[in-house]
């Protein structure tokens, strides 16, 4: 088990690095966006994001998870190819004509959308993005099925260095606003598949097969309801905000949404690597244990990521953005806290895709989707963008246990129920405390707050959460290769449940 998690941490890692690590720069570049960026902006920027994410459902066809799921049903290259091979033919055939739709409206699209039919340019770059991003699905797909996470995370990181190197050139220099953060991204996918769709066409060569089309198509297309529910579950409250308050509204909300992408730093790394890791173990006798050992950890880790994002962010925003921006604070923590959730969803959802009956995961997130629908109409006409995200929340949680009852109906998981309670447990009870801080001064409060997410491991060893024999591996880990902590485990071991270092 303990090699196991080793391996997923190591490509969950790299992975991260890859597609968020260019994230973090931009994060810290909030203090310049914000000086450059109105609110407004902020808002057309999330609104667009929404259009392109829901555009990218639908000309997907449900590819991504349909190639990993064939991919390793074929042991020999040629037969890998033929998957990769009819994924293509399935975006020449069907995403490029879908495309031609929102180019051909853009005008109507930009008003009904952003309540401007002059930015229907916008529309034209992002529906032109999203074409790319479809076209570099197979190139990155196959770096991710052969386990190139290195390889993977060398391209995303060129990828998002050209994103934002060109934003801050065209925001920061040229004043173009969010037109100049969309035009970069458009730009860098573009550049991204000049250098990397050269390879995967050359698959071509193994001919046009309508039984593997049709097959992957079968598999695929019940995802793109699936799809299109978790875009009204994740996004439908900007476009309800904006409908009741203001694009000001949305730009603030999406600041809070903005800082939440560091916990997706680790979120999206793990979900890159527990697909292949889930689908190349699945056969193995010992799995469901293995996948229940695993998902326990991952849910700590993310709560223990929460915990610091949602302790932090408000002190940080009030440092970072100006004051128009400051109504984002006490969202971060609802919506980071709905995002783990939403993290957790590949872990618990193993039963419909192991068994190839995707339309039960369709059934799942319309659920969610249409309750969240409901609570944004019910919610933000009242609490405004904090109705917004307490909807979110409640509809990841219902989404998420709909989910689990569905798959472990089809493919039984003996998740570790207890110390999955410990672990959310001590991190909401370490969160109340860091709302209880007296004091005002803002280097005083910090510390304390930083003592508080240093006591969170602490409170799993104290709670009994780790596993005897993954402990005893880290202990020998840790004084074979730190032997001046030997001494401090056999001190402190009583007093958190720790085996006892092996005597030198």
């Amino acid at each position: 088990m303990f090699g196991k998690l080793k391996t997923l941490l190591g490509h969950t890692v790299i992975y991260g690095l890859g597609n968020y690590g260019i994230k973090v720069v931009g994060f810290l570049l909030i203090p310049v966006y914000t000086r450059y960026l109105t609110p407004g902006d902020y808002g057309i920027l999330a609104l667009v994001s929404m259009y392109t994410q829901a555009m990218f459902v639908v000309m997907n066809l449900g590819q991504t998870v349909g190639i990993f799921r064939f991919y390793y049903d074929h042991d020999d290259e040629a037969g890998r190819e033929r998957v990769i091979a009819a994924a293509l033919w399935i975006v020449f055939l069907f995403s490029v004509p879908l495309s031609m739709v929102p180019l051909i409206f853009s005008v109507p699209i930009a008003g009904w959308l952003l309540d401007n039919e002059a930015l229907w340019f916008l529309i034209l770059m992002g529906t032109a993005t999203v074409l790319a991003k479809v076209l570099l699905r197979m190139p990155f797909s196959i770096m991710r099925a052969r386990e190139e996470s290195r390889r993977y995370a060398k391209w995303s990181l060129l990828r998002s260095a050209l994103a934002t190197i060109v934003a801050v050139v065209l925001v920061v220099g040229f004043h173009q606003g969010a037109a100049g953060v969309i035009g970069a991204q458009f730009l860098a996918e573009f550049t991204m598949c000049l250098f990397l769709t050269g390879a995967t066409f050359r698959m071509l060569r193994r001919g046009f097969r309508w039984m593997d089309i049709q097959q992957q198509l079968k598999f695929g297309l019940p995802l793109v309801p699936a799809g299109v529910a978790t875009f009204l579950l994740d996004l439908s409250d900007r476009w309800f905000i904006r409908h009741y308050y203001s694009v000001d509204d949305v730009g603030v909300y999406s600041l809070a949404y903005r800082f939440g992408e560091i916990l997706l730093l680790i979120i999206t790394a793990f979900q890159l690597s527990w697909g292949p890791f889930a689908y190349s173990h699945r056969r193995d006798p010992e799995a469901p244990k293995l996948f229940a050992h695993l998902t326990s950890y991952l849910l700590a880790i993310y709560l223990f990521l929460w915990l610091g994002l949602a302790t932090f962010a408000p002190d940080f925003i009030k440092i970072m953005a100006p004051e128009g921006y400051w109504g984002a604070a006490p969202l971060i923590p609802i919506l980071a806290f709905g995002l783990i959730f939403d993290g957790i969803m590949p872990m618990v959802n193993l039963g419909p895709a192991f068994t190839k009956r995707t339309i039960l995961r369709t059934y799942t997130v319309i659920t969610a989707a249409v309750i969240n629908v409901i609570l944004n109409y019910l919610l933000i006409p009242r609490f405004g963008p904090a109705g917004a995200a307490w909807a979110t929340l409640i509809a990841f949680v219902i989404q998420t246990t709909l989910a689990l009852v569905v798959s472990l109906r089809l493919y039984p998981v003996p998740y570790q129920y207890g110390r999955v309670a410990i672990a959310a447990g001590a991190a909401i009870a370490l969160f109340a405390l860091s709302q209880m801080i007296p004091t005002e001064d803002l280097v005083a409060r910090l510390a304390i707050k930083s003592g508080l997410i240093i006591a969170y491991p602490l409170a799993l060893l104290w709670g009994g959460f780790f596993a005897a024999e993954d402990l005893e591996r880290g202990v020998v880990l840790a004084t074979t290769k730190y032997p001046a902590t030997a001494p401090i485990i056999r001190a402190i071991g009583p007093l958190f449940r720790l085996p006892r270092p092996p005597e030198s």
